[in-house]
């Protein structure tokens, strides 16, 4: 008798899980704005506007991607964009010198993973917030931006690069690409390796995850130089998608990739989240400005647009849950 009943809970258990999962109310929160904007506006569900959007979100979801690991870990990541930037700019400069492709295209990858090794061991052995590290980073890969271009682009006429940041597969751009292999790795890595779940470990109680034997300081460089790796990633891609390594590329992805991230469920304290949500955040915060763009609102009421719905998106998931948290 207790089996037939435990069988029976069985399919209520994981409806529940469903309908109580971060990602089913995001799902149903982008279905409801693309049901709502295909009524506004006849271009949004066009073949054209859509891949348009996926060009705009492929970028900020990889970063995000990586954002996902530093959050959950407890710390956050300030620089992303500067250092994106400024990886875009040393492939930009040695392919400029006649530097080889596939060794600029080494060089951008190592370097944001350098720099991301560094803001990681800066944090661990000064013990200083993550916060005042990565802003500190930030300024530096800014500043290092503007003493290589004194302001001005570095073109670039790489085919290969160029193809990588504006070329096709029949209708897909080759950038979209990307996206499904760097969220198929990053859910499995967060999920299935040590890594992934010591990350969680040490966002979620420090002391305890110190005391169970897990090297904090090596998680968290680990962390850090991955997320920086996926910003070199993008840094490549931004290259070939402006034709330049140009001074302002990776300027707002620092706000839009912790917002892709937050929006997506993952806990500020650190301890829990999911690629996938993160993936639908971004996905939710692209859709919403592309259509605001369609529906020709102020660019400057776009911006006040986007973090009132960041708030109310955030605001109604932590209710859902305290409401689900006393039906328990």
């Amino acid at each position: 008798m207790k089996e037939m009943a435990a069988e029976a809970s069985k399919p209520q258990d994981l409806l529940r899980r469903f309908r109580q999962s971060r990602e089913m109310g995001l799902l149903l929160v982008l279905i409801l704005i693309g049901i709502i904007l295909s009524f506004s506006t006849p271009v949004f569900f066009t073949s054209e506007n859509l891949l348009n959007i996926f060009k705009q979100v492929t970028l900020v979801t990889i970063v995000a991607c990586g954002q996902t690991f530093v959050l959950t870990s407890g710390g956050i990541d300030l620089s992303v964009g500067s250092v994106l930037g400024l990886s875009s700019i040393i492939m930009s400069w040695f392919l400029s010198k006649g530097a080889p492709t596939p060794a600029a295209f080494l060089i951008c990858l190592l370097f944001g993973t350098g720099v991301g090794f560094l803001n990681g061991f800066l944090i661990t052995r000064l013990s200083l917030p993550p916060f005042i590290i990565t802003l500190g980073m930030q300024s530096i890969a800014r500043g290092f931006v503007l003493v290589i271009t004194k302001g001005y682009p570095i073109m670039v006429n790489n085919p290969l690069v160029i193809a990588l940041g504006q070329g096709n597969l029949g209708i897909f751009p080759i950038m979209v690409f990307f996206l499904p292999i760097i969220i198929i790795l990053t859910h499995w890595v967060y999920n299935y390796t040590i890594l992934g779940n010591r990350v969680k470990a040490i966002g979620g109680n420090e002391t305890a995850a110190r005391l169970s034997g897990i090297n904090i300081r090596r998680e968290k460089v680990l962390t850090y130089a991955l997320c920086g790796l996926l910003c070199g990633l993008v840094g490549l891609i931004i290259t070939g998608r402006l034709n330049s390594g140009n001074p302002n590329a990776g300027n707002n992805f620092d706000m839009d990739s912790i917002a892709a991230v937050i929006v997506g469920g993952t806990a500020l304290a650190g301890g829990s989240g999911t690629i996938l949500g993160t993936v639908l955040g971004a996905l939710l915060m692209g859709i919403i400005r592309n259509g605001l763009v369609l529906l020709s609102v102020n660019m400057y009421w776009q911006t006040v647009a986007i973090g009132v719905i960041i708030i109310l998106v955030c605001a109604l998931d932590s209710f859902s849950r305290r409401k689900g948290e006393m039906h328990v």
